[in-house]
């Protein structure tokens, strides 16, 4: 009967923790979200099908992707962020303990002796020494054992568990988002870096000619054939242009001392690396974008978003539980050896039942936690779905961005070269005396103009690319998500 009794009692206790209070997690949709069912702006290249896994080899420049990778190996902020993964994996670790029970054991052994007081003889006794005693030496080993478990009945540790498990997604997805940022902050610092590079090399060349102009200038005043006039005016321009030169050089040294926070790499090391100017790189391969939905699924930020608001589900369960009846198992065995006097005593002891524990009354403290609860989980949830919006906004931002400038950049090539070819006939001219001074400031400025445009629409022609990198989160797949946490 006993027996029968005892399958009962445990039935009963699997039959009971193997529900768990508080709602199951379910995640909402693309279309409860808001997220498209097709993107609005043009597809980069008509959206033909290749991957964006591998997307700092489509600019095709290896400087580039060595920075970047610099930057993944010694950055703090990516280094932080791994902290935090390693701690939310702790907490893994933690929250699965008490599903199991716990075991302590207890030893000890103490040595003591008994030492009689002397006692004086009687007056029959006298002319006898005191008689001393040396006493007994006795021994006392002891041990215990001590085990507990709190049976899970109403399922509060599992949903802790479940919480802990999402946070740790959430660490996990904070890791890569981190990745991603300052992979296309590495990648913004270097395109303006070689568009400074250029504009430098075009400012010099700018300042050369004026330089040619000038001495021409004083030749054909000296002559007779040009007013003094035109003498200060090519002093002003050569000088205003030799201060814009200057600038850039600046602006050069502080996007070379932002690559350098960004990556961690020396002074001199990320000079060397960037070496000579080169042109801006440009994305020369088509990248096809998937379905909102699912590329806005893989963007670390809206992915960790959606597991907090799995953890701020699984809190409304664990504070559920923990308003409810506690039900825990305990035991104890021990042992108690006494020896004194050459006899032994073995004393043992054992103990095992369960302990219930019932809340009758707080006030309505676990009714307000509860609540509590329940409201951060509505604000997970707007959060969630407004980080599901900011992304699918800053995806479409990319694509009109990619679109706008792609048609400017075919314009701003033509420009350019005709102004250059332009201003070179009309330098050609003036040398033979055949166009005046003003003409000829008025041709360089045109074509100095159209070349700084150019530069700025390719630098812009890369950045958008690098925004629409960020804004669909990198490539990022689940699956190559987890951090390897280094050891300390």
């Amino acid at each position: 009967m006993k027996t029968h009794l005892l399958i009962f009692a445990a039935g009963a206790v699997g039959l009971l923790s193997s529900c768990a209070v508080g709602p199951d997690y379910r995640a909402p949709t693309a279309a409860e979200m808001g997220t498209p069912a097709a993107w609005h702006a043009k597809l980069p290249h008509g959206g033909t099908v290749t991957g964006i896994a591998d997307w700092w080899k489509r600019f095709d420049d290896p400087v580039l992707t060595r920075f970047v990778e610099a930057a993944e190996q010694n950055s703090p902020t990516l280094a932080n962020a791994l902290g935090r993964v390693r701690e939310a994996r702790a907490s893994v670790k933690s929250s699965r303990s008490p599903l199991l029970p716990s075991l302590s054991g207890s030893g000890s052994v103490l040595r003591g002796k008994n030492i009689s007081t002397p006692t004086a003889k009687t007056s029959g006794d006298s002319g006898e020494s005191l008689n001393n005693s040396n006493g007994s030496i006795s021994i006392v080993t002891s041990g215990s054992a001590d085990a507990s478990w709190e049976i899970d009945i109403f399922g509060g540790n599992r949903r802790s568990l479940e919480g802990s498990k999402a946070r740790l997604n959430s660490a996990e997805a904070d890791w890569h988002d981190a990745r991603v940022t300052l992979a296309a902050e590495v990648a913004q610092a270097y395109t303006t870096a070689r568009e400074y590079q250029n504009l430098i090399t075009v400012y010099e060349q700018a300042l050369t000619s004026r330089q040619e102009t000038e001495r021409l200038t004083a030749l054909k005043i000296r002559e007779g054939l040009s007013p003094r006039a035109d003498g200060l005016s090519v002093e002003a321009s050569t000088a205003s242009n030799a201060s814009t030169l200057e600038n850039q050089r600046g602006l050069y040294a502080q996007t070379l001392n932002q690559l350098v926070t960004l990556t961690g790499l020396s002074y001199a090391d990320a000079e060397s690396r960037l070496g000579a100017a080169m042109s801006i790189p440009q994305i020369k391969n088509t990248i096809e974008l998937a379905l909102p939905a699912n590329t806005v699924s893989q963007r670390p930020d809206v992915r960790s978003s959606e597991r907090l608001l799995a953890a701020a589900s699984a809190d409304i369960g664990t504070t559920i539980a923990a308003a409810l009846p506690s039900l825990s198992l305990t035991g104890s065995i021990g042992i108690n050896t006494t020896r004194a006097n050459g006899a032994t005593t073995n004393l043992r002891s054992w103990s095992f039942g369960p302990s219930l524990n019932v809340p009758l009354f707080n006030g309505g403290a676990n009714a307000a936690k509860i609540e509590s609860k329940r409201a951060s989980y509505d604000q997970a949830l707007a959060t969630y779905r407004s980080s599901v919006l900011t992304a699918v906004q800053e995806i479409e931002n990319a694509l009109v961005r990619i679109d706008t400038v792609t048609k400017r950049q075919t314009h701003t090539e033509k420009a350019a070269k005709s102004y250059a070819a332009y201003f070179t006939a009309i330098e050609q001219s003036y040398r033979e005396g055949k166009s005046s001074l003003l003409q000829l400031e008025d041709a360089r400025r045109q074509s100095l103009s159209a070349q700084e445009t150019l530069l700025s629409v390719q630098l812009e022609q890369a950045q958008s690319w690098i925004a629409l990198y960020k804004a669909v989160g990198g490539g990022w797949e689940t699956t190559a998500l987890t951090p390897v946490a280094t050891a300390n």
